[in-house]
């Protein structure tokens, strides 16, 4: 359905969806670095899953919440971190949405700010009850020269009921 044949408040609607969405996919950079674990848990669903292709996953709002408190975390915030993510590709299907961007820790080092780390990121949200989004999975995976980062990318297009993994 092209935008002229859609009503103004459906396409008032989807504006909204993908301004909240952004602030999801915004928010969880300032609150991981902020060390806020109520504000990050509040952006996942209670099941909600973030997987990182170098790590293990973390399963669970309490145990995503959780990683403000890692030691790991920590030192990298006090030395001088921050997550950023770029606006994100989305793509809304009724109450799902997928949001595809990069993703990259900044880091202070001896000779001033370098990228510590860059990723390719495929976050699934879902619209709740109340009619706020939250991350139900999310998948990052390393821009380091192997195949994985480059084509969860390469799925920018597919929509919230593609299958997981199929970028493996």
């Amino acid at each position: 359905m092209t935008s002229a044949t859609r009503s103004v408040e459906d396409r008032l609607l989807a504006l909204e969806d993908r301004q909240a969405i952004y602030q999801v996919v915004c928010g969880y950079g300032y609150s991981v670095d902020g060390c806020n674990a109520d504000s990050v848990g509040n952006f996942y669903v209670e099941d909600g899953v973030y997987e990182v292709g170098d790590m293990p996953a973390w399963v669970g709002r309490e145990a995503i919440a959780g990683i403000t408190r890692e030691a790991g975390h920590l030192k990298l915030v006090q030395a001088g971190c921050a997550h950023m993510s770029t606006l994100p590709f989305v793509v809304i299907d009724g109450d799902h949405a997928v949001a595809t961007c990069h993703t990259m820790v900044p880091m202070r080092g001896e000779k001033g700010f370098f990228i510590g780390r860059l990723s390719a990121s495929r976050i699934e949200l879902a619209r709740q009850a109340d009619g706020r989004w939250k991350i139900v999975y999310r998948q990052n995976f390393m821009l380091d020269g192997k195949p994985e980062g480059p084509a969860l990318l390469s799925r920018l297009r597919d929509g919230p009921n593609a299958e997981r993994g199929s970028w493996q």
